[in-house]
């Protein structure tokens, strides 16, 4: 595909899709957490649902691959200066964010009332509030403030940083030719794989879960693999398998997670199947291939699954303070335990998308359209008379 200000980004519909799916996960592994299960139940959850929060993996690289498909020429995205991109960033996701802070605040003092004397990480301090508000609480290694609040919040003070150097990324790799690019993507996965054994090495253990999960310099490794494949795609470079061989990959890989190595596990588990799902999903959209992920409820359900993802732990953890956790409940009720909140998180999340999220973008005026140039007539010929 040219690299044009004047070519528009083909919609990817299938990569919505997969976001509710990634978002799914998330939700799973948060479930398993905190709805305690026994027996059978236990060990199905730990194969099924425990690796669930690798679907942040799965959105850091979804996020660079979105960024740089909706690119164009030299900036950030067509006819947009710096300020304009940084701007639309922001609108996209602090006013949904600061709604579902502000919920997560008041489930706290909520969650208080039943459990008055819970020792619990993510309560609401002046320091945990600042670095919240700001997004930064990922840059300070304790967990009272990385996990601060709204726990799943880490991920977005991430996404800011990443924002913050996209525009430069983008135009140190656009410049680089398909062989580059695809030594390059090969070359940030190892490098993912690599860095658990780096942090185990180099970093005190103290901080070794902080440096090699949550710091936003280590998992930026991610965002610039996403950018590395949306211009392999983009170009027409990409070579890789078709989206049911890239699915089943993902799957396989999925169900192994809790094999692997502690370290690896908790980051780059994933990483090298979500590098051939995503653009998969891409090129089957872009040829017309049949694609699950294009379904109509499945990209609505994507559509929300930003303000699902805000909201979704603060939904579970309030109405588990007030059920308890002290016991386990039987597979009858765990489950439709489980439904329940996943079905209220959406009553939640769709109206925060509809009436929050969607109308903030539309806060950034549109750029003007430059002016014509008037085409420059032509010289006319000198008559010369004669006589």
């Amino acid at each position: 595909m040219p690299d044009s200000p004047r070519a528009s980004a083909p919609r990817l519909p299938s990569l919505t899709g997969l976001r509710f799916a990634a978002a799914l996960l998330v939700f799973g592994v948060h479930a398993y957490s905190f709805i305690p299960v026994g027996g059978l139940a236990h060990d199905a959850g730990h194969l099924l649902l425990d690796p669930g929060d690798l679907g942040v993996s799965f959105f850091f690289v979804l996020s660079g691959f979105v960024l740089t498909w909706a690119a164009r020429g030299a900036g950030p995205a067509p006819g947009r200066g710096l300020g304009r991109f940084w701007a639309g960033r922001v609108l996209r996701i602090y006013p949904a964010y600061l709604v579902a802070l502000g919920l997560a605040v008041a489930s706290k003092y909520v969650g208080d009332l039943a459990d008055p004397v819970g020792n619990r990480v993510n309560q609401v301090n002046g320091h945990n509030l600042s670095t919240s508000l700001f997004l930064v609480q990922a840059w300070f290694p304790d967990d009272v403030t990385y996990l601060g609040i709204n726990p799943v919040a880490w991920s977005l003070s991430c996404e800011i940083a990443f924002y913050a150097v996209f525009p430069l990324l983008y135009l140190l790799l656009r410049r680089l030719g398909g062989r580059a690019l695809a030594i390059s993507a090969v070359g940030l996965v190892a490098l993912g794989l690599l860095m658990p054994a780096f942090t185990h090495t180099v970093v005190d253990p103290a901080y070794q879960r902080w440096f090699g999960y949550i710091l936003p310099a280590t998992r930026a490794v991610e965002f610039a693999l996403g950018i590395v494949l949306a211009l392999l795609v983009r170009s027409g470079a990409w070579r890789g398998p078709g989206l049911p061989l890239a699915s089943a990959l993902f799957a396989a890989n999925y169900l192994i997670v809790n094999l692997l190595p502690h370290p690896v596990r908790d980051t780059a588990a994933v990483l090298a199947t979500t590098a051939l799902l995503i653009p998969a999903a891409a090129t089957a959209d872009l040829s017309g291939a049949r694609s699950v992920w294009r379904h109509p409820v499945l990209t609505r359900l994507g559509d929300a699954s930003y303000a699902f993802f805000l909201v979704h732990l603060t939904i579970l953890t309030t109405g588990m303070t007030f059920l308890g956790r002290s016991h386990d409940y039987p597979v009858w009720q765990a489950v439709p335990l489980a439904l329940g909140f996943l079905v209220v998180s959406y009553a939640v999340a769709l109206p925060l998308h509809s009436y929050v999220e969607k109308p903030a973008m539309r806060l950034l005026p549109r750029p003007r359209p430059r002016p014509a140039i008037p085409a420059q007539r032509s010289p006319q010929p000198t008559q010369v008379g004669v006589g």
